[in-house]
């Protein structure tokens, strides 16, 4: 794993870890001051033992093994600003690894809407000309810090196809995890046009817009929060989440 320090020069070496600067790095500490550019802020170097204890040490033992970051059971927190302020900086990363100015790059899912409450898991999306040529990918992402899903759990939902819903015929997709257990994010790739890439954002913008269509998505996922209580494996909750795409699935058919 490519790390880099922001305010100070490494003083040590850690298994796995290759220091380098923070353009190229896949996760970046500053130490002293706060950086726009930088995935965490220590005091000073002598914090970096300590981080590599609780965050660092697990996040490169999950890079070489294929694990994904656990979040544990599903759970909801209010609205956190700096889930945009880290989607923004995955993103900038991911686009600088990956390279494609044919590429379109957004912040989805729950984290992205102001005001709604979600899992502190940010989902990010890639769109890509054609899953056929995604050359670099894979190697980018794991540089970034993320794993392949489909390695791991290639029948569950959403890893390697949508659920087919509305118009279309494209439901293939890419699925990869953060692999750093201090920083939960989920990158899903799909080609552009298809419909999900298009529901996704459009359903983004209806939240964000349509204050009444908020309120009710989260009391829907707070009753399924309750309901799946303990469990881990997240495939029931995100099949039960279907029957509320199906009702407002007309809304999301609009350009």
């Amino acid at each position: 794993m490519r790390l880099a320090l922001i305010g100070a020069e490494p003083d040590r070496r850690y298994p796995g870890v290759t220091w380098t600067d923070a353009d190229d790095a896949g996760l970046v500490i500053a130490v002293g001051e706060p950086s726009a550019a930088a995935d965490v802020v220590v005091a000073s170097t002598k914090d970096i033992d300590e981080l590599w204890e609780t965050r660092l040490s697990l996040l490169v033992g999950n890079l070489a093994d294929g694990r994904v970051a656990r979040f544990g059971a599903p759970r909801l927190e209010p609205h956190n600003p700096e889930w945009a302020v880290t989607a923004d900086r995955l993103l900038r990363r991911l686009a600088r690894f990956v390279a494609r100015p044919d590429y379109a790059w957004d912040h989805i899912g729950s984290t992205s809407v102001q005001g709604l409450a979600a899992k502190p898991i940010v989902d990010l999306q890639i769109g890509v000309p054609s899953l056929r040529d995604v050359d670099g990918i894979d190697a980018a992402v794991a540089r970034a810090g993320f794993v392949d899903v489909a390695k791991i759990a290639p029948n569950s939902p959403g890893v390697l196809r949508d659920n087919p819903r509305g118009a279309g015929n494209f439901w293939e997709k890419r699925l990869f995890a953060s692999a750093d257990p201090g920083q939960y994010a989920i990158l899903h790739v799909r080609q552009l046009d298809s419909p999900w890439w298009h529901y996704t954002t459009r359903f983004r913008d209806l939240l964000r817009s349509d204050e009444t269509l908020r309120g009710d998505y989260e009391r829907m996922k707070r009753g399924l929060v309750e309901a799946n209580a303990g469990e881990t494996n997240y495939d029931k909750y995100t099949i039960a989440k279907t029957a509320f795409f199906d009702a407002i699935q007309h809304r999301l058919n609009r350009p």
